[in-house]
């Protein structure tokens, strides 16, 4: 006689670390851009520049952009090719972002988006955040799966020898 084998435990499917990634950036995102309409909508200061939050210049059409962004990205972690290429959108407009960063660093009378250095640096981390959204590897397709399943990506399972 055998004894039955124990059934495998069958738990929350997990998300992939791209999805995840989605929704956490999503999140900071949106909270950077809430927080930021508080600066933004203070009147300017003697010299006719924005107040700033913790170094960063605010700017109310960046903010809304980067909320519309967040809330993107919360939206687009139910899919994973969905937050793959909420990996590139957050990443081609933080590129904008910098570059009129640059330009209005360089040139203060083009500064449309009030950005500083301070707010260019932010803007350069989120491009590399969205470039590993995008471009990220994904060997396995959840989090603590089993090696038996087939791998994401089109990549060959490897099996392990007993």
């Amino acid at each position: 006689m055998s004894e039955p084998k124990p059934e495998r435990s069958r738990g929350h499917a997990g998300m992939p670390w791209v999805q995840v990634g989605a929704l956490v950036l999503g999140a900071l995102l949106m909270i950077y851009g809430v927080v930021g309409f508080w600066p933004a909508f203070a009147p300017p200061g003697p010299d006719g520049r924005q107040p700033t939050l913790l170094g960063l210049e605010i700017n109310p059409l960046r903010s809304v952009l980067t909320l519309a962004l967040g809330v993107a990205g919360m939206l687009s972690a139910t899919r994973m090719s969905a937050a793959r290429a909420w990996g590139w959108v957050v990443a081609a407009v933080n590129l904008v972002f910098v570059v009129f960063g640059i330009l209005g660093i360089v040139d203060r009378d083009i500064d449309w988006l009030a950005m500083n250095v301070a707010s260019t640096v932010v803007a350069g981390v989120f491009v590399v955040l969205g470039l590993v959204l995008a471009l990220g590897r994904v060997s396995r397709p959840f989090p603590g799966g089993d090696r038996s399943e087939p791998a994401a990506q089109g990549e060959p399972v490897r099996r392990e020898h007993r």
